[in-house]
Formats: structure tokens, C-alpha cells, sequence
């Protein structure tokens, strides 16, 4: 079993190691802030205010990071962010370590990424535009949504090629993402090869924003879902911080994507509200054949010692270590008073969850590509 490791709690901003099973040669680290639950919980924050938001996120976390001296020390001019197109651009690595660490003079390289499903299989398809003019005994920081983690492997690659042919070499690579587990397995595949390819790499790092979450497949128990694509809350590993924050408001855990579309909820508007909007207009419908609030809330954030504070306790104890009764007991008081006898009698109703989605679709901005006379 996985769980989380508290390693530090600065006032908004909470560092947790990935620790337990599968653990290789890949450090891995979870980070909550106020700008990582806003981007996971409100679909509603979209283009240059997302970016916004992730810049601060990634900010922060870079704040935070072991890995800040290893990077901070290096020469600015040997530091290079990595831009998978067009995702990567809205994690604002660039400005966030001018933000975090006062650098001026790193560098930035570029690589188009187009995925697309083929056979069965997830593959890409469009990786021809590339900019990579990448420093030598550089320190890589990448930043980019993983699903499937084809795009990062692949451009993990294609860079180790480049860097073989031109006589360079990489220090380190430092990831942060919205992903889950694929990017372990992808990661741990690079640091092995560019492991033996420069006597000088260090080490491999994965920064997990919010929590590890869950890609549907096709064996998710979902009513909705998008398989390879979706990253979901159910069945997965997040900070306590962000599990107290699905008590804010009904919408968050019944979100059909943690993230859905980055490189569109940035810029393709248009393309991206469609989205959720359908995800909603498709809930509603679902009340309208019968389907409860509580259903819905027991598919996308099951709890199954909801009534039981010992087995609450006991689960919560052995997903996250180091972590403060106040807060654990702060979580139980959010689940109790979300389920109170009137809340149950409620959500067992179609009515209720029909609200949710309506309410939802009218806080979703109705943005199209047509210009109205």
C-alpha cells in the first residue's frame, strides 16, 4: 500500500513523499496549495486566470521542494524548462522559478505533442515542431498533464536522442504534474536511460499536484467517464488538505475530470466549456432517469466508513502519516456535517442531484465561436 509522508506545512502550502509500494528510483512528492485545489476543484477557472493559478501553485511548490538547493545552486544559464505543446505552457515553470528562486537567465525548449488512439492504443502522432536548444549538464524542469504518459515518454526520448547527437547532457529532471500513477512507470524508464547515458545525472524527481489520481479505463465503474483521458478522485492517493476541500461544496466531488482538457481550458475556450457543460448536461439527464445525489457522490468519492469514525480513523491513518489529529478530526466534522439525517433524506432524491447539475451549468460560462450581431 502507498500513502503519504507529511515533510513540511508552511501556511498554505503542505509537502507530503510518496512512500510504500512500487517505490523505485523516482522520488515522488505531493503538494497542496490554495491554487492546486482551486485548478482540481473549479472547472470554472479557465484561460489566463488557469495559468494564473498554476504558475502560483507551481510557485510554491518549488518553494517547498527538496530538490530547491540541487536546483537553486546550479548555474541559472544550465537550467532548462521543458514545454510539451500545448499543455505544458500553462504550468508557467519559466515565471515560476523567476518567482521562487530570482532566476532571470534560464532557457526554455519547445515540442509539439499530438496523442491519438490508434488500434486501441494511445500513440503520437504529431511531434514534429521542436525547439530544443537545451544547455549542456543542464537541470530539466518539466510541467504537463499525465494520463497515459505517451507524451512524456515520448518526448523524454526524443530529447535523450537529441542530447546523444549534439554531445550534451542532463543533470537532472524535476516533473511536476495533474497525473497519476503512469508517469512513475514513464520516469522511472528515463532515469534508467539517461541514468546510462551521462555519468553526471543525479536523479529523477515527480511532483504531483494535489494527489495522485486515478485514470479511468475501461474497467472503471463509472456512469461517465472518458477512459485514457479522465483523472478521477475515487480510488486514489491525495493530500488530506485537498480531501477536506471536497467538503467545501457538493460540485467538487462529482466533477467528471480533476482537470479535464488543459492545453483548451487555456486556449480553446470554446472547445473546453462544451466539455464540461456536456459532462453536466449528461448528470442531469442521469437525475432524470432516476439517478440520486447519493449515488452519484458514493461513484466519484466513496466513503465507506462514513458512519464509522474508528474505521474512519484507521483508514486515514494508513494513507497519511505525520499528519495532525487536528486535522484528521477536522475532516470527520466535515463528512458529519455534510451527512446530516436532513442532507441523507435529500440526497436520496434525483431532484437533488438535478439541482447540482443546473446550478453548475449556469456558474459554466456558455462561450461559443460565433459572433452574436
Amino acid at each position: 500500500m502507498q500513502y503519504l509522508q507529511r515533510q513540511s506545512k508552511k501556511a498554505d502550502t503542505a509537502l507530503y513523499s510518496v512512500e510504500g509500494e512500487f517505490a523505485g528510483n523516482v522520488k515522488r512528492y505531493v503538494v497542496s496549495t490554495i491554487e492546486g485545489k482551486r485548478l482540481v476543484n473549479q472547472p470554472e477557472l479557465l484561460g489566463v486566470a488557469f495559468g494564473k493559478a498554476m504558475n502560483r501553485a507551481i510557485t510554491r511548490a518549488l518553494a517547498v521542494l527538496p530538490e530547491r538547493e540541487a536546483i537553486e545552486t546550479w548555474p541559472q544559464e544550465r537550467v532548462c524548462v521543458v514545454h510539451f505543446l500545448r499543455g505544458g505552457l500553462n504550468f508557467g515553470l519559466r515565471h515560476a522559478l523567476h518567482e521562487a528562486y530570482g532566476f532571470n537567465r534560464h532557457s526554455s525548449c519547445f515540442m509539439s505533442s499530438q496523442r491519438r488512439k490508434v488500434d486501441g492504443r494511445w500513440q503520437v502522432e504529431e511531434d514534429m515542431y521542436r525547439k530544443l536548444k537545451i544547455p549542456d549538464h543542464a537541470v530539466l524542469l518539466v510541467g504537463d498533464v499525465v494520463a497515459t504518459g505517451v507524451t512524456v515518454g515520448n518526448g523524454l526520448q526524443v530529447i535523450l536522442e537529441h542530447l546523444k547527437k549534439i554531445g550534451s547532457s542532463v543533470k537532472r529532471i524535476v516533473f511536476f504534474t495533474v497525473g497519476c500513477h503512469k508517469l512513475e512507470k514513464v520516469l522511472e524508464e528515463a532515469d534508467r536511460a539517461y541514468g546510462e547515458a551521462f555519468d553526471e545525472y543525479e536523479g529523477t524527481t515527480a511532483v504531483y499536484l494535489e494527489g495522485k489520481f486515478r485514470l479511468v479505463d475501461s474497467k472503471t465503474e463509472l456512469r461517465i467517464g472518458h477512459p485514457g483521458t479522465d483523472l478521477i478522485r475515487r480510488d486514489c492517493l491525495v493530500a488530506p488538505e485537498f480531501a477536506l476541500s471536497q467538503y467545501e461544496r457538493l460540485s467538487y466531488p462529482l466533477e467528471r475530470c480533476t482537470i479535464y482538457d488543459a492545453g483548451s481550458r487555456a486556449f480553446d475556450i470554446p472547445t473546453y466549456v462544451q466539455d464540461v457543460r456536456e459532462y453536466w448536461s449528461q448528470v442531469a439527464e442521469l437525475a432524470a432517469d432516476g439517478m440520486t445525489l447519493a449515488e452519484a457522490l458514493d461513484e466519484r468519492w466513496p466513503e465507506p466508513w462514513r458512519d464509522d469514525r474508528d474505521a474512519f480513523v484507521e483508514a486515514m491513518n494508513a494513507q497519511w502519516k505525520g499528519v495532525e489529529h487536528e486535522l484528521l478530526g477536522k475532516l470527520w466534522q466535515r463528512i458529519q456535517a455534510r451527512w446530516t439525517d436532513e442532507f441523507r433524506r435529500r440526497a436520496d432524491r434525483p431532484q437533488a442531484l438535478e439541482e447540482i447539475a443546473l446550478a453548475r451549468l449556469r456558474a459554466i460560462p456558455n462561450v461559443t465561436r460565433e459572433v452574436q450581431p
